[in-house]
């Protein structure tokens, strides 16, 4: 076979230039630790790589829903045994004041004691995680609890209608939710009498809904402003698990409500009647045992989410791993390649100087 100068030329260039790129590429792979620079270098490991990264950064963002979530719940647990704290202290000072030897004075002022107990339930109540109510269900930006003042407290109602109750008894009385007025039924008469306008901030206790009304900005609203959602948070590509729990469940829950009990318990304790303050104590009672369940319903949640990130941790750290065996460079290998390339690389340049140092002038 005949090889002309030229092609010996070009094929000595070409390979070198191989030899070059591939340690050119091994440098880069020992400075960088990585066994693969770009997709064509290994394309399965490259899409698996993907792969996993994808998952690592999901486990980041449930990791940091799972902080989030932990911090509300905490925040929350602080707040329903705080609350529960304070029943007890009304509690107590229900039974004290329930007994014969109490005066009307120690009652006004164990009054006052749980006029300021109602108020630190209702701030804490109204409390936020971050910039959000935490006890308003999914309205989140809205003031969940109103404000009752006892001394504003008009007498109960029996109900909230646009008519009149039928078959009324002497005295009773309703709020008409037309014209927002209370009526009251005069026997006598037979007719219902218009007990007037409601000053701003007059409240209600309306018997049929057991919950009381804040006259505020022209009309009767609710204690609680909040609604009954819940919302949840991804925990797990497929698990979730509930953050919330409304206030309507925790502080006006039928089966035991926190406002209630103390707005009562200060009400009977204003008009020095022993037998009203006597029957909040089962009423206390039963709003104790609605945050007892609620307490137990966070620490289960607060369990899931630490179980979960448990393993996820594990999942990040094996998923790591796998990414590290197919990505990462083993640099043993890596320098004995590098040390046999540049071995090769001198032997050709070596094989070119000899050939090309070749002449005919050298034999003639």
């Amino acid at each position: 076979m005949k090889v002309s100068n030229r092609f010996l030329y070009y094929q000595l260039v070409k390979d070198l230039g191989q030899n070059t790129e591939k340690m050119f590429r091994l440098n880069n792979q020992i400075s960088s630790g990585k066994r693969i620079d770009t997709p064509s270098e290994d394309p399965i490991g490259m899409s698996s790589v993907l792969i996993y990264r994808t998952e690592l950064n999901s486990f980041t963002q449930y990791k940091k829903s799972i902080d989030y979530a932990n911090g509300w719940l905490n925040r929350m647990d602080s707040i329903l045994q705080e609350t529960d704290n304070i029943l007890a202290r009304a509690s107590e000072l229900a039974v004290q004041q329930a007994s014969a030897t109490s005066t009307a004075e120690t009652r006004s002022g164990a009054a006052e004691e749980v006029k300021e107990l109602r108020s630190m339930v209702l701030s804490q109540a109204n409390a936020k995680y971050g910039n959000k109510y935490i006890f308003g269900g999914t309205m989140t930006q809205n003031l969940p609890f109103l404000l009752v003042d006892v001394e504003q407290l008009e007498e109960d109602v029996a109900t909230m209608a646009s008519a009149p109750p039928a078959a009324p008894a002497d005295g009773d009385r309703y709020l008409d939710t037309d014209d927002d007025h209370i009526w009251q039924y005069d026997a006598l008469s037979a007719t219902w009498v218009d007990q007037g306008a409601p000053a701003n901030g007059s409240a209600v206790i309306v018997n049929d809904r057991n919950t009381a009304y804040v006259y505020t900005d022209g009309q009767w609203s609710s204690v609680y402003q909040g609604n009954e959602s819940t919302f949840s948070m991804q925990i797990g590509k497929e698990s979730t698990a509930q953050v919330n729990i409304p206030g309507s469940e925790l502080f006006t829950n039928p089966q035991g409500d926190v406002f209630m009990s103390l707005l009562r318990l200060e009400r009977a304790l204003r008009a020095n009647d022993p037998d009203a303050i006597s029957a909040q104590l089962g009423a206390i009672e039963d709003a104790g045992k609605v945050l007892s369940d609620n307490l137990a319903k966070v620490g289960a949640i607060t369990n899931k989410l630490d179980n979960t990130k448990s393993i996820l941790e594990t999942s990040r750290v094996d998923t790591t791993e796998m990414v590290s065996n197919i990505e990462d460079l083993d640099y043993a290998e890596a320098i004995t390649s590098l040390q046999n390339q540049q071995t090769i690389y001198e032997a050709a340049l070596k094989s070119a100087s000899m050939i090309t140092g070749l002449s005919l002038v050298d034999y003639i």
